[in-house]
């Protein structure tokens, strides 16, 4: 019982010390930090009260005796405190995105992009607030309920096939298509580095495709090949497939062809940016010439935005090495692969982008405390971006929040959810009266 105590209490102060101060130095060290963080940063408001639980227990046993013991003892209650201090600070991790959202004139209450003044809409504003903030607690009490009541899911349509290999895609909607006409589209990509096993669509992006089709919109969920089967740019030749699909096929659930806004994690982050850059560009859609791939907006959230480490932000050369070798087929110390390797990079692209009316607004999201993916490449890709586009681009920290955050419902993910369900909804409206 000693033991246990010793072990399970080395294990806490481990994990509340790596929520606070993640490791990245080395690949492995910043997968275990991620899986390790994610898990007890996002269910803290869990894991805290069985911690306590457990203590009692051991105390209760006579455990906790002895200088040593105790010692212990005390700086669990301290790591208690650390704990608690994260749960407050999750709650209000969306300020800064809610803010940089103002800053953008982005409407909050959904009227000509203003606050809404007159006051039976005012009341009505407070009724939906009061709606939206009981029904934060009650979906983040359940963390792994991830599917909403009016939503219908119709999984596997194949989009492609290319290469002996079959590529499927989910669509997410409100379960009566009649209520559906025009609706905007969300295209959805998962992140996993781009490579197999990384990620699937199965898993990846839930609580928003389920919040946006509860909406009213419709959501397109996809696969596209991954490496090291399938070299760089076929990922990004899928996702064009995919959107070309759309455009001849998403009528028939409701949706609207000529409304299409991307959004991914992590490599679905990077892709989705990509979408954003390269509209209409010849050497990725040859299979659909007469494609146009412009988007009507981009989210995209903790991206590999500086791929293969081309401007010194990634956090480690380990990553940058293998999706060179396994991603692009290439030498990372090759000179003569540096264009190939700009061609995947989101700020290679933006950089050198000469066409900035048609980049679309754009919302970037990151972590800072993110173990796999520098904040700095989601900062540097807005900078840069800020500087050629037409549009808005929007960028914002999420304090404390490691990578995939938002995998499941959560104090913080749901905040920021509803900043980005803001963001979405907002530009659709802009569209909508400028058409």
């Amino acid at each position: 019982m000693t033991f246990l105590y010793i072990v399970l209490s080395l294990f806490g102060l481990a994990c509340t010390y790596n929520i606070y101060y993640p490791q990245s130095k080395h690949a492995g060290l910043g997968i275990a930090s991620f899986v390790f963080g994610v898990l007890w940063g996002e269910l803290a408001i869990f894991l805290l009260p069985l911690q306590m639980a457990g203590m009692v227990l051991f105390i209760l046993c006579g455990v906790v005796q002895g200088f040593w013991m105790k010692l212990l003892l005390l700086l669990t209650l301290l790591s208690w405190l650390a704990q608690l201090v994260y749960i407050v600070n999750a709650v209000r991790s969306a300020d800064l995105l809610r803010a940089a959202l103002d800053v953008a004139g982005i409407d909050r209450c959904g009227v000509d992009g203003k606050l809404l003044e007159k006051s039976l809409d005012a009341v009505t504003a407070t009724v939906n607030t009061n709606n939206a903030e009981t029904d934060y607690w009650r979906r983040v009490r359940k963390p792994f309920s991830i599917r909403l009541d009016n939503v219908a899911c119709q999984k596997g349509i194949i989009y492609k096939h290319v290469d002996g290999q079959s590529q499927a895609l989910d669509i997410y909607h409100d379960r009566n298509l009649a209520n559906l006409n025009q609706a905007p589209v969300l295209l959805y990509i998962h992140g996993g580095g781009l490579l197999e096993k990384g990620g699937t669509r199965m898993g990846q992006g839930l609580p928003l495709l389920n919040e946006l089709a509860s909406r009213g919109w419709v959501c397109v969920s996809i696969d596209y090949r991954l490496s090291p089967r399938n070299r760089w740019p076929a990922h990004i030749i899928d996702c064009k497939s995919a959107l070309a699909w759309i455009k001849d096929n998403i009528e028939q659930y409701g949706g609207n062809p000529d409304f299409v806004m991307t959004a991914g994690d992590s490599a679905g982050g990077q892709l989705s940016a990509l979408m954003a850059l390269t509209a209409n560009h010849p050497d990725y859609q040859q299979d659909h010439p007469e494609l146009d791939s412009r988007i009507q907006g981009a989210i995209c959230f903790y991206g590999v935005m500086d791929f293969c480490n081309l401007y010194g932000t990634s956090l480690n050369d380990d990553a940058a090495a293998l999706w060179a070798e396994q991603v692009m087929g290439a030498d990372l110390q090759d000179p003569d692969y540096k264009a190939f390797f700009q061609s995947a990079s989101a700020i290679a692209q933006a950089e050198s982008h000469d066409q900035p009316a048609t980049i679309p607004d754009c919302l970037l999201i990151h972590g800072t405390h993110d173990s796999l993916v520098d904040v700095r490449e989601s900062r540097l890709l807005a900078e840069k971006l800020g500087q050629v586009s037409d549009n808005k681009v929007i960028y914002a920290d999420v304090p404390q929040a490691q990578h995939a955050f938002n995998v499941f419902r959560s104090l913080r993910s749901e905040r920021v959810l509803q900043q980005v369900c803001r963001f979405a909804e907002s530009i659709h409206r802009e569209y909508s009266q400028s058409v």
